[in-house]
């Protein structure tokens, strides 16, 4: 079976969610019933349908399903390809584009495929010969010119030449200074790589350094769509809601996160915050305990967790963990923790040590 595939133009690639034309095919093939199962041209129909709305979980669920009913489907090895390189799964894409490749070895659209994984990886060399190897058997060669005389440039930071981590990673030192030149960084990278959720949690944060608060909401959501089983995209949305005072719906996505990753002890402290500034100190303290008897040592923890205590008036306690966060460099739990001993200056012992200082000295350094 030779690959022609729908999604071959580049506005094809990025159809807006917005767009219905996708749903209406999803709903008459999950029509069909049981019988899809056994079908697999119309699994890759679905799983075409999925991948214009952006739906990737279940393109691949449907994609795998049809190399289950015809293992040696270059068509689903093909969109499989296509999806992990957009996801910047490059491992696996380059694995999905070589079974391809060795079925077809004159399609032009796989060493085009191919030679952008590549491309991405760093291996720029490796991937101008494949786009030029591809250019021998393309019948329409602007695709694959168009790599060749725009694409062949290299992307090095600090040493490492991973294209799309590199622009966003670009993004993120522009954000503060120059946000157009963030927003450039970005639409290279999205161009290359639209189902990377890793794109849109730095839009996110371009877009909260401007203030641009809904855009920011609206792009750490589509972060979540695209990778629903990451429980670091949820807790770091979590936490961007927090810091808009949103405190409900912070607490929504970090139980989320915590539920993904119970033993996450970031998590746990994202959640502890929500729930503190919805006024549940208990089960706040109770996280933070968790959190802590995770990562003993992390300065945030014990911080949250001493001026906790602190509030609910357990002034020994909340000492002691503020002490160690501040021993730590905590520069908030430092300043905390000067103030609780002014507070109680007339309460502590301040009878000399043994290398000098008081009591009260030592715990405020």
């Amino acid at each position: 079976m030779s690959i022609h595939t729908t999604l071959n133009s580049e506005e094809q690639k990025q159809l807006p969610v917005t767009e219905n034309d996708w749903q209406q095919v999803v709903a008459g093939l999950s029509a069909v019933g049981h019988e899809l199962s056994q079908d697999s041209t119309r699994l890759i129909e679905l799983g075409e349908a999925y991948l214009k709305g952006r739906l990737v979980g279940q393109a691949e669920e449907c994609f795998r399903a049809a190399l289950r009913i015809v293992p040696d489907l270059s068509l689903a090895h093909y969109y499989l390809g296509y999806l992990y390189s957009r996801q910047g799964r490059h491992r696996e894409a380059a694995l999905e584009f070589g079974k391809c490749l060795a079925a077809q070895p004159r399609n032009d659209e796989i060493y085009a495929e191919l030679g952008l994984v590549y491309f991405k990886q760093g291996r720029v060399e490796e991937a101008r010969a494949l786009w030029q190897q591809g250019l021998l058997f393309a019948e329409q060669r602007d695709r694959l010119v168009k790599f060749l005389d725009e694409m062949s440039y290299r992307v090095t930071l600090d040493g490492e030449e991973r294209v799309v981590p590199n622009l966003c990673r670009m993004a993120f030192l522009a954000a503060d200074n120059n946000y157009r030149l963030a927003l450039a960084y970005l639409e290279r990278a999205r161009w290359l790589e639209p189902f990377n959720p890793v794109v849109f949690t730095t839009y996110a944060h371009v877009f909260a350094t401007q203030g641009k608060n809904e855009e920011a909401e609206t792009a750490w959501q589509e972060a979540i769509r695209l990778a629903p089983s990451d429980p670091a995209h949820q807790a770091g949305f979590a936490a961007f809601l927090l810091g808009q005072g949103k405190c409900k719906d912070a607490r929504t996505w970090a139980e989320r996160a915590v539920m993904l990753a119970p033993r996450e002890a970031e998590y746990r402290l994202i959640l502890a915050r929500a729930e503190a500034q919805n006024g549940n100190l208990t089960a706040a303290e109770q996280h933070l305990r968790i959190a802590r008897d995770l990562e003993p040592e992390q300065p945030a923890v014990n911080y949250e967790l001493g001026r906790l205590l602190w509030q609910r008036k357990e002034v020994g306690p909340a000492l002691a963990y503020l002490r160690k966060a501040a021993r730590a460099g905590h520069r908030e739990a430092k300043a905390y923790l000067t103030m609780a001993c002014r507070m109680t200056k007339g309460q502590l012992a301040t009878k000399p040590l043994l290398k000098g200082g008081s009591s009260l000295e030592q715990i405020a350094n």
